[in-house]
């Protein structure tokens, strides 16, 4: 598999575009719904992400291969990354992408969430805290003068702080606030920067059942998607939160709690990084 990736990647990106549309036809009549207009399941076990910009794109493929190199969390394999030209109706003149991964099983949490017992919730919840854990680890070796960037040192790109108008790169965290509500709050300071998904909710959390040693039946977390907005950001829970409802850091932060995946439906729920 890695001999035969390793020479289709040789081949002219034209050549693969042209595969890459087939598989796309053929996975729409095959399996109907991806998860997104832009992400379609392909056969093969594989997913194919198109038309979002090349910015972004790029972003999580390099995301996908750091998150691989330096932990254990369940996350597609990126396998090719095709830079395209804006569409001829696309008014921003926007480059765009094709990015194809590995399919991971299961489904997304905010699809099936009802069904999970309070037993399934502790499980999951025991797993995305050692996830967290383990990507708030992975070291920043990009850009040393900006500590607030994304993954390749670069400007951020996050619709909550721009509307996908990159921003940045920042040198510290006062910088970074400036784009928020309350951006003097003292809350807004002192925070350790990690490396962060930047869009952690229960949409991009898939779970599966598995049969447990005792034999009863249960759910536990198959995969983390969608890492276009990854990057290095301050390690606080609530940053966004308190933009959207209007509070300051602090309360959001008293309000949720210091650790987002808690045994409780609430917090898996209003998750964010």
């Amino acid at each position: 598999m890695r001999v035969f990736l390793r020479i289709w990647l040789l081949l002219p990106g034209r050549l693969r575009l042209s595969t890459y549309n087939k598989l796309l036809e053929f996975g729409r009549r095959l399996y109907r719904h991806g998860r997104s207009a832009e992400v379609h399941r392909l056969p093969f076990g594989l997913y194919l992400r198109h038309g979002s910009g090349l910015d972004s794109t790029r972003n999580e493929f390099n995301a996908l291969k750091l998150v691989r190199q330096h932990t254990s969390v369940p996350v597609p394999e990126p396998l090719d990354l095709i830079g395209l030209p804006p569409y001829p109706n696309d008014p921003f003149k926007e480059d765009h992408a094709y990015l194809l991964t590995t399919r991971l099983p299961g489904t997304p949490l905010a699809y099936c969430e009802d069904m999970l017992s309070d037993r399934d919730f502790e499980h999951v919840a025991a797993q995305m805290k050692d996830y967290l854990a383990q990507l708030r680890t992975i070291p920043k070796t990009v850009n040393p003068d900006m500590a607030i960037c994304n993954v390749s040192g670069e400007c951020c790109i996050d619709p909550r702080l721009s509307g996908w108008n990159p921003v940045g790169p920042f040198p510290d965290e006062a910088a970074f606030s400036q784009l928020m509500r309350f951006p003097d709050d003292p809350a807004r300071r002192g925070h350790k920067i990690v490396f962060s998904h930047g869009d952690l909710n229960p949409r991009n959390i898939l779970v599966d059942r598995f049969v447990r040693p005792d034999g009863s039946r249960g759910w536990r977390v198959t995969g983390i998607v969608d890492w276009e907005t990854a990057g290095f950001y301050p390690r606080v829970l609530g940053l966004y939160e308190s933009d959207v409802r209007g509070i300051p850091v602090d309360q959001a932060i008293q309000q949720a709690g210091e650790n987002n995946f808690q045994c409780t439906r609430r917090l898996l729920k209003g998750a964010a990084n």
